[in-house]
């Protein structure tokens, strides 16, 4: 096992412990992005450029970058030989074909693998489907055969063919597939016939055909940010790929596989009692506007707390600024007055002392109005931006409660339809995962759904009396 990460290249054997491989190029080669395996060879995207290696033993560079030139994506494919020309001392009759995206751009390298090393025949600098000063790629993929070329960006998807009569380097033909608000594509995962996943931020993906519509895949890799995912050879007939999730390592199950690989014990008429108890089972669900209404107001998203924020933000401004001022004044005023007199033959000093004293209050009670405000509020450039914000997060908050709602109504029309069409024990697994739902949408409203069913089997005359919980 090969482990990349940003302090080396690890390799990790079944009975040793992970041992480091050192590249060239110092500090700049440990921090590796992308690793590519095909029977035992091996190419290394890193921060220093783009490594080969035949056997894990030595690693050559490729040229495709250098200490101040990263790699960031790497593809490594085997083509066959045509004309009779010579190819790998490995294998005569092909040679290597190794794609890379880096500061340098999208490069190709074709060589011929021996067993020291790869002997570069080819190396050219090939077109991008974008700028370069636009954002960069962030995965390179090629299909099964070898016959397109994938340039995976943040939001959309460039292909290109290699071979036959459409093969030009300046044309990319463009696939943007529909994803959950605000996500972003970090790896495009290409397996058998009819499997292609995205890997977004927002979860993992699955189409049957590359510009099919995408959906959800069974939570938690459908519900929660992935890394990558790997069709690894190998893997049992029910597991399609390999989902690396925040949640953990998971197995991406082929439900209909892994039931008809199953045996059934309940015979050709078990089947039918399952189906049809497996729909009866199945409790009535409120529309899903009124689902997502109360999804909403239960976490602070809904649209009356928005319009009740810009209201209160324009009545502020009939507000006024309050001032209450108090004064207090004091005057004392303080004389003395000397004088003489002459009076019966003494001269006499007479003094005269005044003393006067006043005391002042006052109040004052000052309202000042911004009466600008209530056309142009201060602070409506930062509610813009809050609301903004909110409203991404509820489209997230209103797509998990859509994936929820319409996966389980699926479920119910499949139940529903003809009892032939169903594996054997597809019915209880179809159950099993009805419930499951049911329990994430009645979580998402506090239990609203339970009281609902509970008290009737229709929507209440008015949604916003009906406040029972059990949240």
């Amino acid at each position: 096992l090969w482990i990349g990460t940003e302090a080396g290249l690890f390799v990790w054997s079944s009975d040793a412990r992970p041992q480091r491989r050192t590249l060239r190029d110092g500090e700049a080669s440990g921090r590796v992005s992308r690793i590519e395996v095909d029977a035992g060879a091996l190419v290394v995207a890193t921060a220093g450029g783009a490594y080969w290696s035949t056997s894990g033993r030595i690693f050559q560079p490729l040229g495709a970058g250098s200490a101040d030139q990263p790699v960031s994506s790497a593809a490594l494919h085997r083509i066959a030989m045509e004309d009779g020309r010579s190819g790998s001392a490995v294998d005569p009759s092909e040679q290597i074909e190794i794609w890379t995206f880096g500061v340098e751009g999208l490069v190709r390298t074709r060589g011929i693998e021996t067993a020291a090393g790869l002997r570069v025949v080819d190396r050219a600098l090939w077109p991008l489907p974008r700028p370069a000063v636009e954002a960069g790629a962030v995965d390179l993929v090629l299909d099964r055969v070898g016959a397109q070329l994938g340039v995976v960006y943040p939001d959309a998807i460039a292909v290109q063919p290699l071979a036959g009569d459409d093969r030009q380097p300046d044309r990319w033909h463009w696939i943007r597939p529909v994803m959950p608000p605000g996500a972003s594509i970090l790896r495009l995962g290409v397996g058998a016939p009819g499997r292609f996943w995205l890997v977004t931020d927002r979860g993992l993906l699955e189409a049957p055909a590359l510009a099919a519509p995408f959906a959800r895949a069974r939570p938690p890799a459908g519900s929660g940010a992935c890394i990558d995912v790997v069709d690894a050879p190998g893997l049992p007939d029910a597991v399609q790929a390999l989902a690396l999730c925040r949640s953990g390592l998971l197995a991406l199950v082929d439900e209909r596989a892994a039931l008809a690989s199953a045996a059934s014990a309940a015979g050709p008429g078990g089947a039918e009692r399952a189906a049809r108890g497996a729909v009866d089972a199945l409790p009535p669900d409120p529309p899903v506007g009124e689902i997502r209404r109360r999804a909403l107001e239960r976490v602070g998203l809904s649209i009356e707390r928005a319009e009740s924020l810009w209201r209160g933000l324009r009545r502020r401004a009939y507000w006024p600024d309050l001032q209450l001022r108090g004064g207090y004044d004091v005057d004392r005023d303080r004389d003395r007055n000397h004088d003489q007199s002459f009076l019966s033959g003494e001269t006499r000093n007479l003094i005269d002392r005044g003393r006067a004293e006043a005391h002042q209050y006052g109040a004052a009670l000052v309202l000042d109005w911004d009466l600008g405000g209530v056309a142009y509020p201060d602070d409506s450039v930062d509610l813009v931006r809050e609301l903004r914000q909110v409203t991404s997060l509820r489209d997230d908050v209103s797509d998990e409660i859509h994936q929820l709602y319409f996966e389980r109504q699926r479920i119910r029309a499949r139940l529903a339809g003809p009892v032939e069409a169903l594996a054997p024990g597809e019915a209880a697994d179809l159950a099993l995962r009805a419930a499951e739902l049911d329990a994430g949408l009645d979580a998402w409203t506090g239990g609203w759904i339970s009281a609902w069913r509970a008290t009737s089997a229709r929507p209440p005359d008015h949604p916003r009396r009906f406040e029972r919980s059990i949240d």
